[in-house]
């Protein structure tokens, strides 16, 4: 079923005299090794690696990075050389000093992704994964190909999505400026006296820049205590029954397992360790603790569909096409058509999401502001009477 693997690509060795002609090999910057984290800061660093707007403010330097790997290992350029080049300015820069770091482990004989794995707050499981099948098929180029795709995609799928929280940023605003003006004359109004009104206006002013701001600081906070040890798995159960929210990270956990499955598959490896694989790549914590189970029924005799279609990781129809690749051993591209599918799917339920978190603010705040408008009104009306009745 899986093609036969290819003798894993190691590190030149470094007392290897060049040949004529060679390009002189420069050594590899050193990197400054931080102490020690204790346990409860890795999982602070890991969380803030996942943070979104960690994330982010990283793409860039990940996605320059990637390219630059692709281009000179598709020029022929040695690792040691390449890792040299990448890892300028390490000394300002914390990204670059664990590229050096990455660098010196693979000068050291370790692999590119057994290197990578060490720095878990820069190098995401699934990409990790999916180099370390590469690497033992001699196919590092075309993974790392595919890795920069997927950089540059999600770089545009964010600026789109900053895009569309534009609007949502309008209605704060004037949510702030128009429920400011009218908490101001309800409150005139009320008291009668205007003789301070800028003091009156400036006072609700400050109260609804200092509601927004609250409530954009827990939003900040979110991401880090949905990711710790105690919560997150309770939170992974929680959003996977929300709707839209659960439909886009099985829609994504699924287009990970499948393309690291068939990279791995095709590289030759075994079914039990490319399904390991595979599984970490999701970054669900619940799948990962299915993994030994997982292995127990693969080895015990049943297919791997079964065992995937065990864990409820692909749906009816990508299952259909695992059993098909599985019969006619044609199981990398087959994963390769499943992972692009499930990929389109989560971006399409993204873009429905925000979209329904929009309306629902924007729902919010005219009903906010509509329900002043109606009880300054009233108020206008009750004392016009009092006027009439004087």
């Amino acid at each position: 079923m899986n093609k036969p693997p290819l003798p894993r690509t190691q590190p030149p060795s470094q007392t290897a005299r060049p040949q004529a002609g060679a390009p002189v090999r420069q050594p590899v910057r050193t990197a400054h090794r931080p102490a020690p984290a204790g346990e409860g800061t890795s999982w602070l660093a890991s969380a803030w690696a996942r943070h979104p707007l960690a994330a982010m403010v990283r793409h860039r330097s990940r996605l320059t990075f990637f390219q630059g790997l692709h281009s000179m290992i598709r020029a022929g350029l040695a690792l040691p050389i390449v890792f040299s080049e990448l890892s300028r300015g390490a000394a300002k820069d914390p990204f670059r000093r664990a590229v050096a770091q990455v660098g010196e482990d693979v000068a050291a004989g370790s692999g590119l992704a057994e290197a990578m794995r060490r720095q878990p707050a820069w190098f995401e499981p699934r990409v990790v994964e999916l180099l370390g099948a590469a690497e033992a098929s001699g196919t590092l180029e075309s993974a790392l190909a595919r890795v920069t795709e997927q950089l540059e995609e999600a770089q545009r799928l964010r600026w789109r999505a900053v895009s569309l929280c534009a609007y949502p940023a309008y209605l704060l605003a004037a949510f702030i400026l128009g429920g400011s003006l009218l908490d101001t004359a309800r409150g005139l109004m009320a008291s009668g006296n205007t003789n301070d009104i800028l003091g009156v206006f400036v006072s609700q002013f400050l109260q609804k820049v200092g509601l927004v701001s609250s409530f954009g600081v827990a939003l900040f906070l979110m991401p880090l205590v949905l990711a710790s040890p105690a919560v997150e798995p309770h939170w992974e159960r929680l959003r996977m029954s929300v709707p839209l929210l659960g439909r886009f990270h099985r829609e994504l956990q699924a287009s990970r397992f499948s393309l690291v499955l068939g990279v791995a598959l095709g590289a030759g490896l075994e079914a039990g360790r490319s399904l390991q694989m595979a599984l970490e790549a999701t970054g669900s914590s619940l799948l990962r603790g299915r993994v030994n189970l997982a292995l127990h029924r693969l080895r015990s005799g049943a297919t791997l569909t079964d065992v995937v279609e065990w864990l409820d990781v692909l749906d009816g129809t990508s299952l259909q096409q695992l059993a098909t690749g599985e019969r006619t051993g044609d199981l990398e591209p087959m994963l390769a058509q499943v992972s692009r599918g499930h990929s389109e799917s989560a971006m399409r339920w993204l873009r429905t999401l925000m979209f329904v978190v929009i309306a629902l603010l924007s729902v919010f705040l005219f009903a906010t502001n509509i329900g002043k408008v109606v009880g300054l009104q009233g108020g206008y009306q009750r004392q016009l009477e009092q006027l009439s009745h004087e």
